[in-house]
Formats: C-alpha cells, sequence, structure tokens
C-alpha cells in the first residue's frame, strides 16, 4: 500500500512538473508555423528527389554489371 502511495505520488509530481515546463514553452505564431512547414516540406521533397536519382543510378550501374 506504502508503495502505490509513493507510486501516484511520483507520477503527480511528474504530471505537475511537465505542466509547468509546457508553460515556459514558446509556441510558433501563425505565419512562423507556415515558414517552418514550409522549410520542412521542401526539404523532404530535395531529399527524396535525390534518393530517386541516387536510386536510378544504381539500378543502371547494377543493370549494366549483369548484361
Amino acid at each position: 500500500m506504502v508503495k502505490k502511495k509513493r507510486s501516484l505520488g511520483r507520477i503527480s509530481k511528474f504530471i505537475k512538473d511537465v505542466r509547468a515546463e509546457m508553460k515556459k514553452v514558446t509556441w510558433p505564431d501563425r505565419k512562423e508555423l507556415m515558414s517552418y512547414t514550409t522549410v520542412v516540406f521542401f526539404s523532404v521533397a530535395l531529399a527524396a528527389v535525390l534518393i530517386w536519382i541516387v536510386d536510378i543510378a544504381f539500378g543502371q550501374i547494377l543493370g549494366l554489371i549483369i548484361r
């Protein structure tokens, strides 16, 4: 029983600490959020294109080796 109380106290303290830390967070406004989202989309698209090009190159090289 004592162990349960100690566990509940630790969980309660954890939740209070999380709430306190969340109050310290500065959240981006709409303009910043749109800007960050655009950067992420372009970065992911660029990475996908580069991986696609490398994949095609390796496929061509492998095709030449197999023939």
